[in-house]
């Protein structure tokens, strides 16, 4: 079975919506920004991102959402023909810049994906099975948590709200026996709006997970006094029976850079961290200040 999700293509996109290979320059100038180099000889071809080390980034067929909404799928091995395995994610950009939309997947999937072929806790944080922040059964790869409001402090508050929430090892029992693909299975965990009508969010492997999102909604987090929407995306790898590792893929990157062994890395922590071990929580993420507020 593919894990590559059909879709029917609508007829016209939006007129307001960049053409697939526009918004993926600004996924490439993204992920370029945060790793130099990383997307080195990759190509842009129909409606994907090619990389000549093995991985693809796609937009998927638009199915949902306006004119500043993409669904993205991160490929990491384009090799394991013809059943790719995959991952989705969608962003939507409310500032009418699409690049704060590409910047949004680059800090959350994106860093996942990174991290996938890396391993060594440079761009997202690890969890294991038995790990106080992890999802039992299953190795946990996640992004730090972005904010995206309107206000800074409120954007703080809630990632930080979010993260001393530990959602996903909370609200396990709701949604891991609908994690199907034997490769990674993508989860999304978005929680955002205005004062008195906000949405808590929780979408499996592409698609909005009923059950999970209420479970996340009963948790009780507190509400902004502003606009706000904070966001975080996660890797689920299923661990066989009677190990302790994850099965990962066979493409394996090495992505951090060799001179970065005392540096502060993607996620605010020196690199010879062994962030693998599974004592790490996700952290907060900063914007940067040329990107603007997003939404989901």
């Amino acid at each position: 079975m593919s894990w590559i999700p059909r879709m029917k293509r609508k007829a016209e996109p939006p007129a307001n919506r960049l053409a697939d290979l526009e918004f993926l320059a600004l996924v490439k100038a993204g992920l370029e920004e945060l790793v130099p180099g990383v997307t080195e000889g990759a190509q842009l071809k129909g409606n994907s991102m090619i990389s000549p080390q093995g991985w693809a980034v796609a937009v998927a067929p638009p199915h949902h959402g306006g004119g500043h909404h993409y669904d993205l799928v991160a490929l990491p091995d384009v090799g394991l023909q013809p059943d790719v395995p995959c991952f989705m994610d969608c962003v939507v950009s409310m500032s009418a810049d699409p690049q704060d939309a590409a910047n949004t997947w680059v800090q959350t999937a994106g860093v996942c994906l990174l991290e996938l072929l890396d391993r060594r806790g440079h761009f997202a944080d690890h969890a294991g099975p038995e790990d106080e922040h992890g999802v039992p059964g299953w190795h946990l790869i996640t992004s730090g948590v972005v904010g995206l409001g309107h206000d800074v402090d409120e954007n703080r508050r809630l990632q930080s709200a979010l993260l001393e929430a530990n959602v996903l090892h909370r609200i396990a029992d709701s949604f891991t026996a609908d994690l199907e693909s034997p490769f990674f299975n993508g989860v999304k965990v978005f929680y955002g709006g205005t004062p008195g009508a906000m949405q808590a969010e929780v979408r499996v492997n592409g698609e909005r997970h009923e059950a999970a999102s209420a479970a996340m909604t009963a948790l009780g987090l507190p509400e902004p006094t502003a606009f706000t929407t904070v966001r975080f995306y996660a890797l689920l790898l299923p661990v066989p029976a009677g190990e302790r590792e994850p099965s990962f893929p066979t493409a394996r990157l090495d992505l951090a850079p060799a001179s970065a062994s005392e540096q502060p890395d993607a996620l605010g922590h020196s690199t010879d961290c062994d962030c693998a071990c599974g004592r790490h929580p996700p952290r907060v993420v900063e914007r940067r200040q040329r990107v603007k507020q997003t939404g989901p």
